[in-house]
């Protein structure tokens, strides 16, 4: 992104309404009345683009260390992963300079938190991280996930997203009110080194495309997804997961969707943690291949085999491809995904939440094979 723009949103330019400034790049919106397969904080009618990572490329920022740039590039990827404009990128960055010069503090006052990965040990009263969290006010979490800078990225962003009428508020001023702190002047002090690492570094993103399936997401479909696309990112933990979010540093397959369904349902749906027992789940309605909606659950079963190994959440059309959002395997992150990618396995499809009679009747179906099948 050019350097200008970026100085603009740190002086307090006013962000239009359902328009994400994402780059360069031509893009696409939904149209009137088809609702994104993917997360965002627009009107149901506004244009809408979602902002996926690139592969980013060496740093040409000097006098940074890798571990510095490591968590601007953290700050970067989960604000363009949840759909975050310029402006809150930006908030995002001034913060985490601010607050610990991009660096991931420890705190003496907390020993716990020695016991973690960290860059640097402080002692300003509990707080801990990048983004320099409280662990009296936010330790409920555990250690691991305060220690952790993508998880403190996400906080920031969820802080932000309170916060009314940020989009009209200059960078520094949403750095403030997120993190309060007691010097509110000590984030603009930084805006010359966020242009230069947005300069750096903001450039390794895209704007996705975003396309229709079936019309229109129910509500209880986008709230699954919305659950789920806030951890885009964390990583693979065997058995990691539950109601309230990650556990272990992150999700398996049936972690992440019990977690979202249980969030979109506001608590009254638990799944098992059991790809197999959320599939024959009494609130589970068997859906035909083809009628599909964002939101659903399909779950992969090998050839010749009677269980499912797998499931993933139903995404829709992205960038032109039929996509899921899952948590993969080890060494693979939260992400999304081509569907296509289990064309030789069987899919059985459910939706959850379809609670009055004319979703039911929609969704009434029999097992749906994978194509070739």
């Amino acid at each position: 992104m050019a350097a200008p723009l970026v100085a603009a949103l740190l002086t307090g330019v006013v962000v239009a309404a359902g328009i994400m400034l994402l780059g360069s790049e031509d893009t696409v919106a939904t149209s009137p009345g088809c609702l994104p397969n993917i997360p965002r904080t627009a009107r149901r009618d506004a244009p809408i683009e979602v902002a996926m990572p690139r592969p980013v490329g060496p740093a040409s920022v000097a006098g940074y260390t890798d571990k510095q740039i490591a968590i601007a590039r953290i700050a970067i990827e989960v604000g363009r992963q949840r759909g975050m404009p310029e402006l809150g990128v930006t908030a995002a960055l001034l913060a985490a300079a601010a607050e610990s010069d991009f660096q991931n503090y420890a705190n003496s006052t907390v020993p716990e938190s020695l016991r973690y990965d960290h860059d640097i040990v402080g002692s300003d009263y509990d707080s801990v991280g990048p983004w320099q969290l409280r662990a009296s006010i936010w330790g409920s979490v555990g250690m691991a996930q305060l220690m952790n800078p993508r998880y403190q990225a996400n906080w920031f962003y969820d802080q932000l997203g309170k916060l009314p009428g940020w989009q009209q508020m200059p960078a520094a001023e949403i750095a403030q009110a997120v993190e309060r702190s007691a010097v509110p002047s000590a984030y603009g002090r930084h805006a010359e080194r966020v242009t230069q690492l947005l300069a750096a570094l903001g450039n390794g993103t895209r704007a996705m495309r975003v396309g229709c399936v079936n019309s229109v997401t129910d509500g209880f479909g986008q709230r699954v997804l919305d659950a789920a696309h806030r951890w885009i990112g964390w990583p693979y933990v065997w058995g990691g997961g539950d109601e309230a979010g990650p556990t272990g540093g992150g999700f398996d397959c049936s972690g992440l969707t019990l977690h979202a369904i249980y969030v979109a349902s506001e608590g009254r749906i638990r799944l098992p943690h059991y790809t197999q027992s959320q599939l024959a789940h009494p609130d589970a309605l068997e859906v035909p291949l083809g009628q599909q909606r964002p939101g659903d659950l399909i779950f992969f079963t090998a050839p010749e085999q009677a269980d499912s190994h797998h499931v993933a959440i139903y995404a829709g059309i992205i960038d032109g491809v039929e996509s899921v959002l899952h948590a993969a395997t080890f060494g693979v992150p939260v992400v999304y995904a081509p569907l296509a990618q289990w064309s030789k396995e069987r899919w059985d499809i459910r939706r959850y939440g379809a609670g009055d009679e004319a979703v039911a009747a929609q969704a009434a179906g029999q097992r749906a094979p994978g194509p070739g099948h």
